[in-house]
This record gives C-alpha cells, sequence and structure tokens, in this order.
C-alpha cells in the first residue's frame, strides 16, 4: 500500500514555516490563516486539521492557550529547521552578554 503525504505536506510545511518564521510569537494557522482562498474545499480543510492534531501529537507544536487556532513552534519542531534551541540558551547563559 502506497501512502500519499501531498495532503499531509501542504500543512505541514506552511505551519511549521509560518510558526518558525514567527517563533517565539504564537501564531494563527487555523485554516482560513492558511488558506483564506480555499475556504470551500473541504477535504483540504478535513486534512488541515489533521495535520495540526499530528504536530501536536508528535511534539512539533504546541497550542497557546489564548486563542483557539494559535500555536508556537516546539523545541523539535525547530530541530527540523537544524536549530537546537536549548543549545542555543545554553550558550547564552554561560556568556557573559547578560552581566550576572
Amino acid at each position: 500500500m502506497t501512502i500519499s503525504l501531498e495532503k499531509f505536506d501542504d500543512s505541514a510545511i506552511l505551519i511549521l514555516s509560518a510558526l518558525a518564521k514567527e517563533f517565539p510569537v504564537p501564531t494563527q494557522i487555523g485554516f482560513s490563516d492558511l488558506f483564506g482562498s480555499e475556504q470551500d474545499d473541504i477535504d483540504k480543510r478535513a486534512a488541515h486539521i489533521g495535520v495540526i492534531a499530528f504536530l501536536r501529537h508528535e511534539n512539533l507544536i504546541a497550542h497557546e492557550t489564548g486563542s483557539a487556532s494559535s500555536f508556537i513552534i516546539t523545541r523539535h519542531g525547530l530541530a527540523l529547521f537544524g536549530e537546537d534551541i536549548l543549545s542555543h540558551l545554553k550558550i547564552k547563559l554561560n556568556g557573559d552578554s547578560f552581566g550576572l
């Protein structure tokens, strides 16, 4: 059996890219936020909802409680972009840049 990832890719790439671009600011990633011109595409909307559930389950994104469709990318999500936020913080905290 072959599994098509096309619907997954459409939403996942937009979601993760939008959240990485705005990190650490919570960002709206609802269907209408990312696919405004495709509001009538019921299949694409359902896939988008499933992608959000999958990304949350895999700890790639986290829900920001202030809004129904507002999320942030997690450290696991940032790792997909080659960013290690924990190493970054460790370097910053161990440096003299804060005068601590």
